[in-house]
């Protein structure tokens, strides 16, 4: 079981690591709010282009594959920023962003992809408790680096970085070998939703080929091209529909771990009291994973989303508000609910929307337009703090969430209510939808 909750806890103990630690660290090395936001988005926006090809990868050399080198870039990028001299700091910065966005490319869609392969029937019990342990695992990333700033300097916190991924990649290549690839299950039909089962009329066998060549009508199908597998995922409402809750997902995360610290530092909180309050959105995350993960299934999906969109909204509205008084938790525990639904809504629509061969492709899709929210929340804040406008890039982004949440919540809504349409079978059903 190491490698299905072990390996990604580590992993997002390093990214928490760097989330919290990267912002502080550039703000005590006097690099301007523009600068600052640039680079933290860099990984967003590498992952904007990466994933799709790392997904297509992983299809081909293997999940664990994927995983390994996902682990072996963030290696190098921790060591990159411990080590990067003062003179050329914000180039080593922006380079370590950017295997740092490889990385994240190359490591969660596999890592997914092979969570609901192993889980197959059971994807919907699973999930929650999957994001609960992951989650849960990355809780020690702002306090360790809180820890190390204060007992050893700035830097300290991105050599633990990059020994986390080191560990995960060692257990991995202990498994690299014990577990091949899973191969694509020939036939397996796409799904909107995970219906329920019901029969078919069985299908008579393939003719076989006459001595001189293939039977009439018996002739194999085309090999799916690259494109080919890229049209099934695009074309999928469930996976659009995974890609706006990521989107929403993500918001809290991307605040959390660019102008919200700088905020609260500016406000007088010390680099323990910061990290902290952001251990508390983690831990809340990990909770509300768990919880809602039985309010995933699709009776019950649409009013889950919505909910949870409306209480990340509020967060955002309140952060200006209560931002380094007594209720400065109070965002932090919206921020957890929220991210903690949508993780497990976002990876049940995706995984379910497309057959097994184009899962690891369809995490990727996703991941990508979330990245699109991840490069642009950093880079507009930023803009805003430096025309002096950081206490209102909060709430605005709290409007940009609000809107997204409500077309998502119609649009899983209206897939819901076609799935429950009477008389219809799944496959005619998923067909409607993809229609």
């Amino acid at each position: 079981m190491a490698i299905v909750y072990l390996i990604p806890a580590l992993y997002d103990t390093a990214l928490g690591i760097v989330s919290f630690a990267l912002p502080l660290f550039l703000l005590e090395s006097r690099v301007d709010p523009v600068t600052m936001g640039s680079l933290l988005a860099l990984p967003s926006l590498v992952q904007i282009f990466a994933r799709v090809p790392a997904g297509l990868l992983s299809g081909r050399v293997g999940n664990i594959n994927g995983m390994l080198l996902g682990c072996l870039l963030m290696l190098a990028s921790g060591a990159l920023i411990a080590g990067a001299p003062v003179g050329i700091l914000v180039a080593c910065v922006a380079g370590a962003q950017v295997l740092s966005g490889l990385a994240r490319a190359s490591f969660w869609p596999a890592n997914q992809a092979f969570v609901l392969d192993m889980a197959r029937e059971r994807a919907a019990a699973i999930i929650g408790f999957y994001n609960f342990v992951v989650t849960l695992g990355g809780m020690p990333g702002p306090l360790l680096a809180g820890w190390l700033m204060i007992r050893g300097g700035y830097r300290w916190p991105f050599g633990l970085m990059a020994f986390l991924p080191g560990v995960s990649a060692a257990l991995l290549l202990t498994r690299r070998w014990a577990t091949p690839p899973a191969e694509p299950v020939p036939g397996e039909p796409a799904q909107v939703w995970r219906a329920p089962a019901e029969p078919t009329p069985a299908e008579p066998a393939p003719a076989k080929p006459a001595p001189g060549g293939p039977a009439p009508g018996g002739a194999a199908p085309p090999a799916e091209t690259v494109w080919s597998r890229i049209r099934v995922v695009v074309r999928s409402p469930g996976v659009w529909l995974a890609s706006l809750t990521c989107l929403i997902s993500v918001i809290p995360f991307s605040v959390t771990a660019s102008f919200l610290p700088v905020l609260l530092k500016t406000r007088g909180l010390s680099a323990a009291s910061i990290s902290l309050q952001v251990t508390v959105r983690s831990a809340s995350v990990a909770l509300f994973s768990l919880l809602s993960g039985p309010f995933v299934r699709v009776p019950y999906r649409a009013a889950l989303l919505g909910v949870s969109a409306l209480l990340g909204t509020a967060a955002l509205f309140m952060i200006p508000v209560v931002a380094g008084g007594r209720l400065t938790v109070m965002p932090m525990l919206l921020f957890g609910l929220c991210g903690g639904a949508m993780h497990n809504v976002q990876m049940a629509a995706a995984g379910e929307a497309v057959s097994r061969q184009h899962r690891a492709l369809a995490m990727a899709f996703v991941g990508s337009i979330g990245g699109v929210g991840m490069t642009l929340i950093p880079v507009v804040h930023g803009w805003m703090a430096s025309l002096g406008w950081l206490e209102e890039a909060f709430p605005a982004t709290g409007l940009v969430m609000g809107l997204i949440g409500v077309v998502a919540w119609r649009w899983c809504a209206a897939l819901q209510k076609g799935l429950q349409a009477p008389g219809q079978a799944p496959a005619a059903r998923s067909q409607q939808a993809a229609g």
